[in-house]
This record gives C-alpha cells, structure tokens and sequence, in this order.
C-alpha cells in the first residue's frame, strides 16, 4: 500500500517538473526556414521564369515574344563570334580586376589587420567611404579625371611629362582602373577577416626561429589568408563580370561587355528571349569558373601543406 502511494507522488512530481521545465528551443533548421523560402521565391522562381523566357520565339517587328519553344537562342550566343569575344573580353576584364584588387589590397589588408585603436577605426572608415558614394557618382568622377583634358592629362602636360594625352577614357585600361577602384573595399574586407583569424603567435614562433620578413610572408601570411584570397576573389570576379554602370560609362560603345549587351537586347531591341539566354550563359559560366578556382586553389592548398 505504502510502495502504490510512494510510486504514485514520484510520478505526479515528475509530471509536475516536465510542465515547470521550459520547452526546448527550436533547432537551427527552423532559423533558415524564412531565408529558404525567401530565396525560393524570389531566386529559385525568378531562375526557373528567366529560363522559361530563354526558350521562347521572338519576331522582330511582329508577335515579339510567343509561346513556341526552342534553343536557338544558346545556339546564337555561344556560336556567333561576336558574342564570344564580348565574352572574353569581360572575362579578362573581371580576371584582371581580381589581380589588381589583390595585388594593392593585400598590403592595406595586412596594415589594417595588424592596427589597433583610433587608427584602425579610420582605415576602416577610408576603406568604406568610397561605399558610401553611388557608383554612378563615383563613375562621373573618375570620368573628370582620365578624360584626354581632365586631370591626370593636365597634370602631366603641366609637368612636360608627355606632350599628347593618354587615351583612357572609352578604353579598357580606364575600365580596368575604375572597376579597381570601386571594387577594392570588398577585396580588403574578406583578407583582412582572414589576417584576423592568424594567432600572433605563430609570427613569433617564425622569428624566434630566424624567419625573415619576406619568408614569413610567403610561409605563413600567404598560406594562413588564403581563405580570404579565395572569397575575395570570387566576390571581385562576379561583381567585376557582371558589373554594366562603369564599363558602359567609361568603355562606351565600342568597348562592350556582357551585361551591356543584355541590357541592350532587352531594354533596346526588346528580344527578352535572347537576352534571357545570355543571362543564363553569364550565369553558368561564373559558377563554371568559381568552381575551376576552387579546385586549383584547394590543389595548391594541398600541395603548400
């Protein structure tokens, strides 16, 4: 009777416990539900309309866009010379880009990364104050500046350094200079999260062993950041390629690159179906040539190791 009585008070006070206990906290998954369906709709849907799109008929001058389906579209854009060179062209301006960035923000990274304080505070801000600019703004600007009778001309014809001027406007060096420019803060911001991550430690174990300068720098800075190499690059490389505002105001015409020419199928001729087929062949080549990246930089990573 007593051991009936006994088990029946444990049971009412384990029920009680299990009500007072706070309920656990949803898992992670149910965190990512909104981000999921947010890009399902508006990513995921988009893609699969913009593909819709590509397959369809156009007729200049008359129906424009029907309801036929056909490839012709990729058919026209991967074997007409023309838009194969437009392609190549913007590859080697978003490759070159990439290197540029790289090559001026690896050593702000390092400084910025190594500065504490005040200091770091206002490197920070002057490499994101140009972000705070409209690129349109900043466009005009750097328009002012490499124009045959701008600035930088003035300057060198001022100082009898050249007597005509150097043609940078409405060529891809200036291209190449503008895109540098307004592309270089988000370069710096994913090395310096890299130098970030290195244990101070390290450096100091490199020079108590006799480890210059110039060996540490390639032994373990290079190696150490390479993440950050690697992000930034494909940050630079898709914005760089798909970039329209800078090439079209300062290659104009006769400098075209891809996202000009689909804007120019769309907004100007109207012919939304192959311009929607360029999009999706930009599309497949980036994430082409992220992964080719990927691969030879995880090799290298491994052959270092």
């Amino acid at each position: 009777m007593h051991s009936s009585i006994h088990q029946t008070q444990l049971a009412e006070g384990a029920t009680a416990r299990d009500r007072a206990a706070p309920k656990a906290p949803p898992g992670p998954i149910w965190f990512t539900v909104p981000n999921l369906v947010f890009m399902g709709l508006f990513l995921l849907g988009a893609m699969l309309v913009l593909i819709d799109v590509s397959l369809r008929v156009y007729e200049a001058g008359g129906a424009g866009v029907t309801d036929q389906r056909t490839v012709q579209n990729y058919r026209d854009f991967l074997l007409d010379p023309y838009f194969l060179q437009i392609v190549w062209r913007s590859v080697v301006m978003a490759v070159t880009v990439v290197l540029a960035t790289l090559v001026l923000g690896l050593p702000l990274a390092i400084g910025l990364s190594r500065t504490t304080g005040i200091w770091r505070a206002l490197l920070y801000f002057a490499v994101l104050a140009p972000l705070l600019t409209s690129v349109v703004v900043r466009t005009f600007g750097w328009m002012m500046l490499l124009s045959n009778n701008g600035f930088i001309n003035s300057t060198l014809r001022e100082l009898e350094i050249i007597r005509l001027p150097i043609r940078m406007m409405y060529q891809m060096t200036g291209v190449d200079i503008v895109m540098t420019h307004v592309h270089l803060p988000f370069m710096v911001l994913a090395l310096d999260a890299a130098l970030l991550n290195i244990n101070p430690q390290v450096y100091e174990a490199a020079r108590n062993l006799g480890a210059g300068a110039t060996r540490i720098f390639f032994r373990i800075t290079l190696p150490l950041c390479m993440p950050g190499i690697v992000a930034g690059s494909i940050l630079v490389f898709a914005l760089a390629i798909s970039s329209f505002v800078t090439p079209a105001l300062i290659g104009g015409p006769r400098n075209p690159v891809i996202a000009m020419v689909i804007y120019q199928q769309g907004v100007s001729l109207l012919n939304w179906p192959f311009g929607a087929a360029m999009s999706i062949g930009l599309m497949v080549l980036l994430v082409a040539i992220m992964m080719l990246f990927l691969k030879l930089t995880s090799r290298a990573a491994q052959r270092a190791s």
